[in-house]
């Protein structure tokens, strides 16, 4: 269900009309020295402005990762389980709640625009069905904008490695993942498609998470 709506929300995802490489010092830089010019960015983001440049979507997606609120740990179990039960209402409560602290969010704008879809019969739901469609659209297009994603040499840059299977599954439509492996920060999934038994490699770097880690050492 969540796959078939994405791709309906989204014909266009799948051709990236520029790549930007990510300059992550750039992106860390520009963040602390204009703070209120991000919180401006991030606004126009939530509020779902297609008006966006590729550039500033870069800077609202990746330098979200050098923000206080920054946290790839957390996880929201709740959410999911809600949602599997079928309990879309509070599926989608919790994950507004959530995406009011984390708003880049990719699993979280996702979960929410299923679990609102789910509920559009119910009527008053459409501009939030939109906004939030649009709001993955912006940030699989930064994503997606980032590299290739076929030559380690260029990967999809992600803050969260949660992001990782929704661009996977949901966005480039994969069938199914085969085989991974972890060298540095760049992770490659092994895939097939669907109707399509033949295998390909797509990789990822998510140095954003790593460094997060490296910072934040889990207390046993």
């Amino acid at each position: 269900m969540l796959k078939r709506l994405i791709l309906i929300l989204l014909p266009s995802i799948a051709v990236v009309s520029a790549l930007r490489a990510v300059d992550l010092n750039a992106v860390e830089v520009n963040i602390k020295m204009h703070p209120e010019a991000y919180r401006e960015l991030l606004d126009r983001f939530t509020e779902g402005d297609t008006t966006l440049t590729p550039a500033q979507l870069a800077t609202v997606y990746y330098g979200y990762s050098f923000t206080p609120a920054y946290n790839p740990s957390e996880t929201y179990p709740e959410i999911s389980r809600a949602y599997e039960q079928a309990d879309y209402a509070t599926a989608l409560q919790l994950s507004t709640d959530a995406l009011a602290q984390n708003p880049i969010s990719l699993s979280l704008n996702m979960i929410a625009l299923a679990s609102a879809d789910r509920m559009r019969s119910q009527g008053k739901l459409g501009k939030l069905i939109h906004k939030l469609g649009t709001r993955c659209d912006l940030i699989a297009t930064a994503i997606l904008g980032s590299g290739r994603g076929t030559i380690p040499s260029s990967p999809f840059v992600v803050i969260d490695s949660a992001d990782i299977d929704r661009i996977l599954r949901n966005i480039i439509g994969i069938d199914s993942i085969v085989d991974r492996t972890k060298v540095g920060n760049i992770l490659a999934f092994k895939v097939t498609f669907p109707g399509n038994s033949r295998r390909h490699i797509i990789y990822f770097d998510n140095a954003p998470q790593q460094r997060f880690a490296g910072t934040h050492p889990i207390v046993e």
